[in-house]
């Protein structure tokens, strides 16, 4: 598809576009395609960020910055990885930064995504309350024990874990190379598990 094509391109037309594609349009001051990749990366940028941040509020206004950092370097893009990829490590770099900046201000642990317990079966509202609570002290007790990782640490066992990246982004977005990439996500896996243990 040539650049006028692009240009062209009708808001329904940009869902079938790659994210290179979309990219490219916005390069050119598309906003349109702006807004489909607003559509498209909005809420999994903003759940990468809240697992790092731990933070609604930060969240949702690192993913805004992420999103209008896309907007103005979209130009000056490579394609030498995936589009996604190289959104994810703009988050990355601005919750790190942000992390640095707030580690000494009290946060509110954010509350689980609702969760349909009825159609499991659940018999009561007592039941279902201690249900609850029992996910979020689960959450509690994760949320606390990534926030004693190093962000590098952090950032690791929550793109294999949580985003199911493969190690081929998470070495673009790290800046880790494979062989010190796989002994990192180990030794942060151990960490971890030695935490959550201690804490147990």
């Amino acid at each position: 598809m040539t650049a006028i094509e692009l240009r062209y391109t009708t808001p329904a037309m940009l869902q079938t576009l790659s994210d290179e594609d979309v990219l490219r349009l916005i390069s050119e001051g598309n906003s349109p395609a702006m807004e489909e990749m607003v559509r498209r990366y909005q809420k999994p940028i903003y759940r990468f960020l809240m697992r790092f941040l731990d933070s609604a509020e930060d969240a949702e206004q690192t993913t805004l910055n992420v999103l209008v950092r896309a907007w103005e370097y979209a130009p000056r893009f490579q394609y030498r990885s995936k589009v996604s990829t190289w959104l994810y490590r703009i988050a990355f770099n601005m919750a790190r930064d942000l992390f640095e900046r707030r580690k000494s201000r009290p946060q509110q642990i954010p509350l689980l995504e609702q969760t349909n317990l009825g159609s499991a079966g659940v018999k009561n509202a007592e039941d279902e309350a201690l249900n609850r609570m029992e996910m979020d002290d689960k959450y509690h007790h994760l949320q606390c024990a990534l926030k004693q990782l190093s962000d590098a640490d952090r950032l690791l066992i929550i793109l294999y874990y949580f985003e199911e990246s493969s190690y081929e982004e998470m070495e673009v977005i790290s800046g880790f190379s494979y062989k010190v990439l796989k002994t990192r996500l180990s030794r942060a896996r151990q960490r971890l598990r030695a935490i959550l243990e201690q804490e147990s």
